[in-house]
């Protein structure tokens, strides 16, 4: 079908027969629902469907919107401001976390998860740690359901509140790196977090950037998912984003509190 713009630069005798014959009114109706068609496609849509990952350590440990959840199902709900909460020696419902890690004999666990769109997805949210420190605890997660190794694209904390990159062993630098070993989230800071991801879905890779309070911290490019089947929370091979606490070498009750949680994702 010939653009609009070409149709223009026609002679005037064929212009003047579009126009009584009415095609032109068509061609520029046409023009206009394409034209409107890829910007809609590029608009943002907000998405917000989360799940409960594995299962509830307490009636206290998840906290949505300001109400506990006192009951573990698959139902999907929206999210506004999530608490994540353990105490010592508390130990996550995943299967794994009843074993050793880390050189630690448990993991403490308790999150929320996300299917992870195709295209552009953010991330935004400000994160506040308060309570006791513990040797690990990761906060963000992209995973694609492996059953062992470690997932696509990770952020954590350590016991002195540093914040951390961790990632599969299949990127390396300058793909994968830390820009700053010197920003934390220490209790009682509020700091702004973002994650800037790209999904490739034909090329079965994920990108994915963060930021703490505007600055570009981290960074895992072209990360490959699993080439094995997989079983993930939303079918095989199908990543996902996870937050919340996931955490070794604990010291005591641990809280992770996100505020003004916003994911929206656009196709390109």
């Amino acid at each position: 079908m010939p653009t609009l713009s070409l149709f223009l630069s026609s002679n005037i005798c064929d212009i003047a027969h579009v126009v009584t014959t009415g095609k032109f009114n068509l061609l520029i109706i046409l023009f206009i629902f394409f034209t409107s068609f890829h910007v809609i496609a590029d608009e943002w849509k907000a998405k917000n469907k989360w799940r409960i990952s594995c299962g509830l350590v307490d009636k206290e440990a998840l906290v949505v919107n300001g109400k506990p959840k006192k009951s573990f199902n698959k139902s999907e709900f929206k999210v506004q401001n999530v608490v994540f909460k353990l105490d010592k020696g508390e130990v996550g419902k995943c299967k794994p976390d009843k074993k050793p890690t880390g050189g630690y004999k448990y993991s403490g666990r308790q999150e929320i998860t996300h299917r992870l769109p195709t295209g552009i997805t953010v991330f935004e949210t400000t994160i506040e740690t308060s309570g006791a420190p513990q040797y690990r605890s990761h906060f963000f997660q992209i995973h694609d359901g492996r059953s062992s190794g470690k997932p696509p694209s990770m952020v954590s904390v350590q016991k002195d509140w540093r914040v951390r990159n961790q990632h599969s062993n299949d990127c390396f630098k300058p793909k994968c790196k830390q820009f700053s070993y010197e920003t934390y989230l220490k209790p009682g800071e509020k700091k702004k977090f973002r994650a800037e991801i790209q999904y490739d879905q034909k090329l079965k890779k994920i990108s994915a950037q963060y930021f703490l309070n505007d600055e570009l911290i981290i960074q895992h490019l072209d990360v490959p998912l699993a080439k094995k089947q997989t079983d993930g929370p939303y079918g095989p091979n199908k990543p996902y984003i996870k937050i919340g606490m996931y955490r070794i070498g604990d010291t005591g009750t641990t809280t992770f509190s996100y505020e003004n949680v916003v994911l929206k994702n656009k196709k390109r």
